[in-house]
């Protein structure tokens, strides 16, 4: 036991040299995306409306189309198609908002480009139509994407527009009662592979301050029986075993990692923050989000954003692993 804690020591120290690095990469990560929406809208000088969906809705409803224009029959059905390949018999509103939510992470790549496009259809980006068409897509046309497919699968749901600090739309999704946060755009994924980082959040998770909302007319979202990050998060018993939980999920070559502590006596505050903030190799490979306080729950996230295409460690993030085997091999 004095060994693993003299090893324990150790890898905090050598962490806290990297922790500033490591905190400086999460800011960039956290923010860039953010702050590309708020450029482009303060350039752009407009906010957009939100799109009315109701004509789409009734004509899927009744099945009576005569009262559509051309690109309402494209949203349509294209929409019916996406619904038929998605969406199966028996599923639970929750395993349906799932499926649309996958299928539109991989449809639609959000990145720099899609906030000023010079391919076809950048000017309906906030538009389902253009999602559905173009695949183009900046955060309402996402958001209102999103709700069509809620509306059209007889789920509540509503959108937040927030324009206080720049333009930024997402949705909010009722299941069993209790509301939930989803953001397709900031969702964190990668390869057309979600991150489920923003995909049924509780306001403790979402309101970060960075686009506020009126809460008091936008109702509390505090539901945590659907919160995908903390239900999948890995318990561990123990910081010592982060390490080695962290290599397993490398080796797979998983992207977002996510976990609890069983047990977090024996440390403090400032270990622990070693321990969850960064990994880093001189290159900022690895890092974590904040923690997210979920329910009871604090949830740990860390990403690394040094995978090839096909999903394998590249050199860099082989060191990584290299380096937690070294720590793994210490401790035990």
């Amino acid at each position: 036991m004095e060994k693993k804690n003299k090893v324990f020591i150790i890898v905090c120290i050598a962490m806290q040299v990297t922790l500033i690095v490591g905190v400086a990469v999460l800011f960039v990560q956290n923010t860039k995306l953010a702050d590309t929406v708020k450029q482009y809208v303060a350039s752009a000088g407009d906010i957009h409306d939100i799109y009315d969906d109701s004509k789409v809705v009734e004509a899927y409803q009744s099945g009576k189309t005569d009262g559509l224009n051309e690109q309402e029959k494209y949203v349509l059905e294209k929409a019916k198609e996406v619904i038929k390949e998605n969406i199966k018999d028996g599923m639970s509103d929750y395993e349906k908002e799932k499926a649309i939510y996958d299928w539109q992470v991989a449809y639609v790549a959000y990145n720099d480009q899609n906030l000023a496009p010079i391919s076809a259809g950048d000017q309906y980006s906030h538009l389902p139509y253009g999602v559905l068409k173009y695949h183009q897509a900046i955060c309402v046309g996402n958001a209102t994407t999103f709700k069509l497919f809620m509306d059209l699968l007889g789920i509540e749901n509503q959108i937040i527009h927030s324009t206080e600090e720049g333009e930024h739309a997402w949705n909010l999704v009722k299941l069993d009662g209790d509301w939930y946060h989803s953001d397709v755009t900031f969702d964190g994924g990668a390869n057309g592979k979600p991150a489920y980082t923003n995909f049924n959040v509780p306001d403790s998770v979402k309101d970060d301050g960075s686009y506020p909302w009126n809460h008091e007319v936008i109702p509390a979202a505090d539901g945590t029986k659907y919160c995908y990050l903390a239900n999948e998060a890995k318990e561990l018993k123990d910081v010592y075993a982060l390490p080695k939980y962290i290599k397993q999920q490398l080796d797979k070559g998983i992207k977002t990692i996510t976990f609890t502590l069983k047990n977090s006596a024996g440390y403090t505050q400032n270990v622990a923050d070693y321990i969850t903030s960064a990994f880093a190799n001189g290159d900022g490979d690895l890092y974590t989000n904040p923690t997210l306080p979920i329910g009871s729950k604090n949830v740990y996230v860390i990403t690394v954003d040094s995978f090839n295409d096909e999903g394998e460690a590249d050199a860099a993030s082989q060191k990584i692993i290299n380096k937690l085997q070294e720590i793994i091999d210490g401790l035990q």
